[in-house]
């Protein structure tokens, strides 16, 4: 038990991000190999005096508790507040546990004669009623990155350490099928260029614009990024391109997304700990690669002209982690994403159908999380956090409430709950 987890630091530049018990997964090196689990093999043969074959199988189990003090998020496992049912009254409190989340991982790596070759695999149970669902699967070999990983235009190796594995909602939490080419320099430079499937683009509403339907993407998602590895930490800069597309009357029309994300590391530590970690991201057209805006297909939407529109959008989060001693911790996060539609000709507002002309549509996000965590053995954290958010929905036009005419609805929501649970490796 002594060596189960603590030693799974990431080698070269990952070696220092690494973050025990965090929704976090692992990279192409691990360091250390005979500190690994106890599920862990490799091979008597050897290339340059290391195993030829090497790898292990980590399980990664998390008992899931909530506790909802203000309803809004009631059904929801994860406190996305992009999710807050701001038009609900419901505000009764809700317990529940789970161990859903809990993961498997499983990582090999081969050595040959030109480089290693590294695999690794990762799901858990959250694909409902307790079935197994793919989250990670990809391989690695010199300068290739093939398979289903994080989206690189985010950034894999910052996590806060939180309860709440799905992130902060105003990341980048994306994962998806990705060819990638990485190259490292001497002046501690990582480059990355490649392709990822691009996912949801577009809401469609039958009511504004009857003539535009749903089309099959022609392109992937280009994504390319830099980081720079520095005495305090690291930055790292990504960017991306898009090619959206929809039907209008039988025609094929495409409309570009595109954003930028910064990213960084930074130790406030003699001894690298209490890091500061951060994300700002913004563009057009990306909305699904937030977690506040995923599975909403908030990347365009139509404007009653016959077209339609990408919608500007930004994220942003930081957050902060104080070491007490070597078994107490504690975490601070607070972040912020905005989206905000085009003006769109016509449209029916919120549960009541009121009409509206001319009206754009902002949505606002807002949120903290503080949390306590405690270490008692290695492999063994258990942690208890506080989550407080809010949605607020913004309609600003010409806007009909039962034949009173007002050029604004503002609609918003607060959600508040308290995690806890308990993570154990074995």
């Amino acid at each position: 038990m002594k060596y189960l987890l603590p030693i799974l630091f990431l080698a070269s530049f990952c070696s220092t991000y690494a973050q025990s018990t965090s929704g976090k997964t692992y990279d192409t090196q691990v360091v250390e190999f005979a500190k690994l689990p106890v599920l862990s093999w490799k091979s008597t043969n050897q290339v340059d005096d290391k195993p030829a074959w090497e790898g292990f199988l980590l399980v990664k189990a998390k008992l899931n508790g909530i506790y909802d003090l203000s309803g809004g998020l009631q059904n929801q496992e994860t406190f996305n507040v992009g999710q807050i049912d701001v038009w609900g009254h419901d505000n009764r409190n809700r317990f529940g546990m789970d161990m859903y989340q809990t993961q498997l991982r499983i990582w090999s790596k081969r050595k040959t004669a030109t480089s290693d070759f590294v695999g690794y695999l990762e799901g858990d149970f959250w694909g409902g009623d307790g079935r197994f669902r793919l989250r990670n699967v990809w391989l690695d070999y010199k300068f290739l990155h093939i398979g289903q990983d994080w989206s690189f235009f985010g950034d894999k190796d910052i996590w806060p350490n939180v309860l709440d594995w799905d992130g902060p909602p105003s990341g980048v939490w994306r994962r998806s099928t990705q060819i990638k080419f990485y190259f490292k320099n001497p002046n501690h430079w990582l480059f990355e260029i490649g392709i990822e499937n691009p996912g949801a683009e577009f809401t469609f509403n039958e009511e504004i614009e009857p003539d535009i339907s749903a089309s099959y993407p022609v392109m992937p998602d280009f994504v390319g990024a830099a980081k720079k590895e520095m005495t305090f930490g690291y930055l790292r800069l990504a960017a991306i391109y898009r090619n959206l597309t929809y039907d209008y009357s039988g025609t094929n029309i495409s409309k570009s997304g595109y954003g930028a994300a910064l990213s960084g590391y930074i130790h406030t530590h003699a001894d690298r700990k209490n890091p500061l970690q951060f994300q700002i991201v913004g563009g057009r057209g990306i909305a699904s690669y937030l977690a506040s805006f995923g599975g909403r297909n908030y990347d365009g939407v139509p404007t009653g002209t016959g077209s339609i529109s990408t919608a500007p959008v930004l994220g942003g989060w930081v957050s902060y982690e104080h070491f007490f001693d070597s078994r107490w911790h504690a975490n601070f996060v607070v972040g912020i994403s905005n989206f905000l539609t085009p003006e769109i000709t016509q449209l029916e507002i919120g549960p009541n159908d009121y009409p509206a002309t001319n009206t754009k549509i902002e949505l606002d996000h807002r949120y903290i999380v503080v949390n306590l965590m405690y270490d008692p053995t290695p492999g063994l954290t258990l942690g208890i956090e506080y989550n407080l958010g809010n949605r607020s929905l913004i309609y600003t036009g010409s806007i009909d409430i039962d034949g009173y005419m007002t050029s604004e609805i503002t609609q918003g929501r607060s959600a508040q709950r308290i995690s806890f649970g308990a993570f154990f490796d074995f």
